[in-house]
């Protein structure tokens, strides 16, 4: 048998290293490090901690709190401000017309009572002219029921009838006027009017009007319009009996026998009441 041959091997090359190449290698690589390591530090210090994170978040948080409290501070101080403006003003208008509305009043006090004033200087005046119209009446009879007469003479007839019917004789003189009144009632006889010169014949005539009633003829007070209203006005008041005119003033007499004198503008509930009280006290 012959032989094998052994394979052939791969011939390896025998590299030298020499320690002095591999120092400067390493070295090198060690400086590298720690350069990268002082990078890293200085990279590490720019690095923000939870901790820091915490407090610049507080301090950012609180900026802006107090930015946003200064910018409402303002907002509310130029609000306030406006407003007190705008209440002034208001305040002004309000005193102005609160002075307005005192004077308007004190005006209208002033109208008022010259008013009352003028009211009661009407009134005087009206009961002043009634009073001496009255008084100018003092001395006046009315008489109703004296047939008319076509040629009639009023002095002579009132006359006659004075003496029949009283008892009471007359001359010319005592008879000043007489004259008949206009009516609108034709069924009647037009009333007269006789001013006597004396109070006292006009007194004893009314005093005998009895007398002149049962003939048929009625003698009364010449009554000016306005007091013949206010005792028509006493004549119907639930207090009053009876009422008259006695030498120019208006009379009446209460259901308690109370007699009172009464003028154009008296209340009589109010006048009556007065009275009484007067007479309990």
């Amino acid at each position: 048998m012959s032989k094998q041959t052994a394979p052939n091997k791969p011939s390896v090359k025998r590299v030298h290293v020499s320690s002095s190449s591999g120092d400067e290698v390493f070295g090198t690589d060690l400086a590298q490090i720690h350069n990268l390591l002082a990078s890293i530090q200085e990279q590490l210090k720019s690095v923000v901690t939870r901790a820091n994170l915490d407090e610049s978040l507080r301090i950012s948080l609180e900026n802006i709190r107090s930015d946003i409290c200064k910018e409402i501070k303002a907002k509310i101080s130029v609000e306030i401000t406006e407003l007190k403006t705008t209440l002034s003003e208001e305040k002004e208008k309000v005193q102005a017309l609160v002075l307005e509305r005192d004077q308007l009043k004190s005006e209208m006090l002033s109208l008022a009572t010259n008013q009352q004033r003028m009211e009661n200087g009407i009134k005087d005046s009206i009961k002043l002219g009634n009073r001496n119209e009255q008084y100018s009446r003092k001395k006046n009879i009315k008489v109703l029921g004296v047939i008319e007469k076509d040629g009639e003479n009023l002095r002579a007839d009132f006359k006659k009838i004075s003496f029949e019917y009283a008892g009471v004789r007359l001359n010319d003189t005592q008879i000043v006027a007489i004259h008949r009144l206009p009516s609108n009632n034709s069924d009647y006889p037009r009333p007269i009017i006789v001013k006597l010169l004396q109070s006292d014949v006009k007194i004893a005539l009314m005093r005998k009007r009895q007398k002149f009633k049962v003939k048929g003829i009625l003698l009364f007070e010449d009554i000016t319009k306005r007091n013949t209203q206010l005792i028509n006005r006493l004549k119907n008041h639930n207090g009053i009996d009876s009422a008259w005119v006695f030498n120019g003033s208006v009379h009446a007499k209460t259901y308690q026998d109370e007699r009172l004198s009464f003028d154009l503008f008296d209340n009589i509930t109010d006048k009556v009441k007065l009275h009484q009280t007067n007479q309990h006290d």
